[in-house]
C-alpha cells in the first residue's frame, strides 16, 4: 500500500481570504522591493565609485540583503572581510536549513548516498536453469522470510492455469502448510477486504495457524465505498489502537480507513496498517509505526509483528509522539542489544515516523517462492521455519499487482520495505538524525574553521585545504552513519563549504586584479613601433572605431602569480616582471606583432594589422614557441638565483576580429574585439585543465598545419559558436 505524505505533513496550507489574490499582492511586493533595491544599488555604487552595472546586477538579483553584503565587503577593512563573509554564509545556509526546504532534496540525497556506499549486498548467482544461489545480505536478521509471489509462482500457477488474483483457497492451503512450520508468525501483505468465494475456509485456516497477521489500508480521502459490515470492522479495528499521546496537537492526516472481512479479522492473531509513504522525491525512507485517526493511535503491521515476537501487548507500549515509541518487558533472549530495563525505545517524528534502517537493494532478504509452500502436506519435522516471520505479498513486476516502491537503494517491493522496517527493530539498529540545533553547531565550527583558515593561506594552500576538509567531513559522516547510525547534515556543510571559499577567493582575486592595474598603467604608454609607424602613415586611423579583419590573437598569461607575489617584496615583485615582460615583448615586436596590453601579469598581443601579414597564423605560432624558449632559459637564471620561477600559459586564435583605435576622444588604445579574441583568452585558460603551455584553435591549425607539430586534446563549446571548437597542444614546428 503507496500513498504520497499529504502535504499537511510538509506545510499547513493558508485557507484564509483568497489565496489567489494574496500570492499576486507577495508578487508584487517582492518585485517592488527587488526592483527598488536594483535602483539603490545603482546609487550605492555611486557614492562608492564602484562599477554601476554590477551594482545593479546585485541589488536585482540578491536584493536588500545582497547589497548590504557588498557594501560591507567594499568598505570593511580588508583583515575583516573573510569573517564577515563566513558568517554571513553561516546565517544565510542557517535560515534555508531550518526555516525552508530549499536544502532537504539535497540532504535526502545525501543520506541515500551513505546507504548506497554501505550496501554489502551480492546478486544472487544463476546455478542452472530454474536455479539461483542467492547470497543472504549480512545484516538480514535470519528470522525474517518473505514467501513471495515472484515470477516463479507466477509462471507456477499458469501453467495449471491459475491467474492473479489467487482463489483463496490457495491461501488456505498455504496457510495450513506453512503453520505446520511452527513459525513465529506470518504476514500476509494482501488485502482481504472484500467479501470473496473460499473466505470461510482462508478465515477456518488462519484461526486453525493461530499466528496469521492481516493489513488494511488508511485512506487519504474518505472511502466511497460503503460496507454494510463497517461498523462490526471498525469495532474490531479499535481493539488494537493505543490511546493518544496528550502532547500530540499534530492534525490528522488519513480520512478513511477500510479494515479486512470481519471473519478474517476474528481468525488472525493481529491486525496493522500497510500503508508506506513516499516523500517528495517518490522515495520512502520512513515507516510510520503508528497513524492518528479520530482522536485514537493506530499501529502499523510492522509493529504488530514486533510487538508478537517480543510476547507484549498494548499495556506495554509507551508513546511520546516526536521522540519515541517504548516497547517494555521485553524477554532478554530476543534482545538484539540488552539493557537492564529490558525496552528498547524506537525513535519517531512528530508524526509517528521511524527512518528506516535499509539494508540493501531488493533481495536483501531470505526469499522462497510462495508456491513451494501450496501444498496439502505438512512441514512436520522441517524446522526450517520454526519461530521465523513469513512474509506473504507480490514479489513480481510482471503478472501480479505492481509493488514496487523507491527506496535509497532503488526500486524494490513493497514487502521489502516492510521486512526492512521490522529488521530495523529487531536488531535495534535505528537511524538518529541530529537535531537542527546541532546540526548548526556544526555549521558554527565550519564557519569558525574557514574564516581563520582560508585568509590566512594563499589561494592554492587554501584551495587544498577546503578540498581535504570536504573529503574528511564527507568521510565522517559516513563513518558516523556506518558504524554508529547517526545521520548528520552532510550536503548543506559542504555547500557552506564552497560557497564561503568561493565568495573569499572571489574577493581575494578582485583585490588582486586591483594590484595588477598599478602594473597595466606603468606601461599604459608602450606602444609597438609597427603601431606607431601605420598611425604616422594614415593620420585617420587615430579616431574611434575600426574595422573587421581576419587576425590571429595571442593571449599569454602566468599561473600562480598570486603565490609567487606573497614570495617577493612590491619592488622584487616589479623587478621579477620587468624581466618577463620585457623579453616576451621583445619577441612579439621581433616577430612583426603587435603588442596590444598588458593585463596584469598578462599580454595581449596579434598578428595581421596594422601591417598585413599574409602568414600571421605562423608568426604567433613561432612568437609563442619561442616564449616558452626564452622563458625556460630565464627560469635557469633564477633558479640559480634562487627566485621565484615563472610557468605560462599561452591561447592561440585566428578568425575575424574588429582592430582598430577604441575609447574616448581622451584617452582610445589600438586594440582588438570580438568573439574570437575572447577565444583566444578562454584558451590560455583552459590549459590549465588539460596540464598544457600552448593550446591553439583548429581555425588557427588550418592556416598552420603544414608547418607545425600538434597533439589534438579535444573538442570544446564556446559561447557564440554553434559547433564545438577543436583544440590542439602546439608542441613545436616541422621546419
Amino acid at each position: 500500500m503507496t500513498n504520497t505524505i499529504p502535504g499537511v505533513l510538509y506545510s499547513k496550507l493558508n485557507s484564509a481570504g483568497k489565496p489567489m489574490t494574496n500570492l499576486i499582492i507577495q508578487i508584487i511586493v517582492i518585485v517592488l522591493i527587488f526592483g527598488f533595491s536594483a535602483l539603490a544599488g545603482i546609487y550605492i555604487a555611486g557614492i562608492l565609485n564602484r562599477s554601476k552595472k554590477i551594482f545593479f546586477i546585485i541589488g536585482l538579483l540578491t536584493g536588500p540583503l545582497g547589497l548590504l553584503f557588498a557594501f560591507a565587503i567594499v568598505k570593511l577593512p580588508e583583515k575583516y572581510v573573510g569573517s564577515f563573509i563566513t558568517f554571513a554564509v553561516f546565517i544565510l545556509i542557517s535560515i534555508l536549513f531550518t526555516k525552508t526546504t530549499l536544502l532537504s532534496g539535497l540532504e535526502w540525497g545525501s543520506i541515500d548516498f551513505r546507504f548506497y556506499l554501505r550496501d554489502p549486498s551480492q546478486k544472487s548467482e544463476k546455478i542452472q536453469e530454474g536455479v539461483r544461489l542467492n547470497r543472504k545480505n549480512p545484516r538480514a536478521r535470519d528470522e525474517i522470510i518473505i514467501a513471495g509471489i515472484d515470477e516463479n509462482t507466477v509462471r507456477e500457477f499458469d501453467n495449471n492455469g491459475i491467474k492473479w488474483p489467487y482463489p483463496w483457497k490457495y491461501h488456505s492451503i498455504f496457510t495450513k502448510y506453512v503453520s505446520s512450520g511452527k513459525p513465529q508468525s506470518i504476514l500476509f501483505d494482501i488485502m482481504f477486504i472484500d467479501h470473496k468465494d473460499g473466505e470461510k475456509e482462508l478465515a477456518a485456516a488462519i484461526k486453525s495457524a493461530g499466528n496469521v497477521f492481516l493489513d488494511y489500508p488508511f485512506e487519504n480521502n474518505e472511502v466511497d465505498v460503503s460496507y454494510t459490515d463497517i461498523a462490526e470492522r471498525m469495532g474490531l479495528l479499535n481493539a488494537v489502537r493505543f490511546p493518544v499521546d496528550p502532547s500530540d496537537d499534530s492534525e490528522e492526516f488519513v480520512k478513511g480507513v477500510t479494515p479486512p472481512l470481519p471473519e478474517l479479522i476474528k481468525a488472525a492473531k493481529g491486525i496493522g496498517f500497510a500503508n508506506v509513504f513516499q516523500g517528495r522525491d517518490g522515495i520512502n525512507r520512513t515507516v510510520p509505526l503508528i497513524i492518528k485517526y479520530k482522536g485514537w493511535y493506530y499501529p502499523n503491521i510492522d509493529l504488530a509483528i514486533v510487538m508478537d515476537y517480543y510476547g507484549i501487548g498494548i499495556k506495554d507500549v509507551e508513546i511520546k509522539i516526536g521522540k519515541y515509541i517504548k516497547l517494555k518487558n521485553l524477554p532478554a533472549d530476543k534482545m538484539a542489544i540488552r539493557n537492564d530495563k529490558k525496552e528498547i525505545k524506537i525513535p519517531i517524528d512528530s508524526n509517528g515516523f521511524m527512518d528506516v534502517n535499509f539494508i540493501g537493494g531488493s533481495g536483501s532478504f531470505n526469499h522462497i517462492p510462495y508456491y513451494y509452500f501450496v501444498n496439502d502436506g505438512t512441514m512436520e519435522g522441517n524446522d526450517s521455519l520454526k519461530d521465523k516471520i513469513i512474509l506473504v505479498a507480490a514479489y513480481a513486476v510482471t503478472g501480479v499487482a505492481t509493488d514496487e516502491k523507491k527506496s535509497p537503494y532503488g526500486p524494490s517491493f513493497g514487502i521489502e520495505h516492510h521486512a526492512n522496517a521490522i529488521n530495523t527493530i529487531l536488531s535495534q539498529d535505528f537511524l538518529y538524525k541530529l537535531t537542527d540545533l546541532q546540526n548548526l553547531l556544526i555549521f558554527l565550527v565550519i564557519a569558525v574553521f574557514l574564516g581563520i583558515a582560508i585568509p590566512r593561506m594563499s589561494i592554492g594552500a587554501s584551495l587544498i585545504s577546503t578540498l581535504l576538509f570536504i573529503i574528511f567531513y564527507t568521510a565522517g559522516s559516513y563513518m558516523l552513519f556506518e558504524y554508529s547510525s547517526i545521520i548528520t547534515a552532510m550536503s548543506t556543510p559542504l555547500i557552506q563549504t564552497v560557497l564561503t571559499y568561493t565568495l573569499i577567493v572571489t574577493y581575494r582575486v578582485v583585490n588582486e586584479q586591483q594590484e595588477k592595474k598599478y602594473i597595466r598603467q606603468t606601461f599604459s604608454k608602450f606602444v609597438s613601433a609597427s603601431v606607431v609607424d601605420e598611425l604616422l602613415k594614415d593620420p585617420s586611423k587615430v579616431k574611434l572605431g575600426g574595422e573587421k579583419k581576419i587576425l590571429t590573437v595571442l593571449f599569454s598569461d602566468i599561473r600562480g602569480f598570486t603565490s609567487i607575489s606573497e614570495q617577493l617584496t612590491p619592488e622584487e615583485l616589479v623587478e621579477h616582471l620587468n624581466i618577463y615582460l620585457q623579453a616576451m615583448t621583445d619577441i612579439v615586436i621581433d616577430t612583426e606583432g603587435t603588442l596590444d596590453k598588458y593585463i596584469g601579469d598578462a599580454i595581449m598581443a596579434f598578428w595581421g594589422a596594422p601591417i598585413e601579414l599574409e602568414n600571421h597564423a605562423l608568426k604567433s605560432c613561432q612568437a609563442a614557441l619561442r616564449m616558452m624558449d626564452k622563458m625556460a632559459e630565464i627560469n635557469r637564471v633564477w633558479e640559480h638565483e634562487k627566485k621565484p620561477v615563472l610557468d605560462i600559459g599561452i591561447g592561440i586564435n585566428t578568425g575575424d576580429m574588429v582592430v582598430g583605435c577604441m575609447g574616448s576622444s581622451s584617452r582610445m588604445d589600438y586594440t582588438l574585439m570580438g568573439d574570437n579574441v575572447n577565444l583566444g583568452s578562454r584558451l590560455e585558460g583552459t590549459n590549465k585543465v588539460y596540464g598544457t603551455n600552448i593550446i591553439i584553435s583548429d581555425f588557427t591549425y588550418q592556416y598552420v598545419k603544414d608547418h607545425v607539430i600538434v597533439r589534438e586534446l579535444d573538442l570544446i563549446r564556446v559561447k557564440g559558436k554553434a559547433l564545438p571548437v577543436k583544440i590542439y597542444e602546439l608542441m613545436g614546428m616541422k621546419d
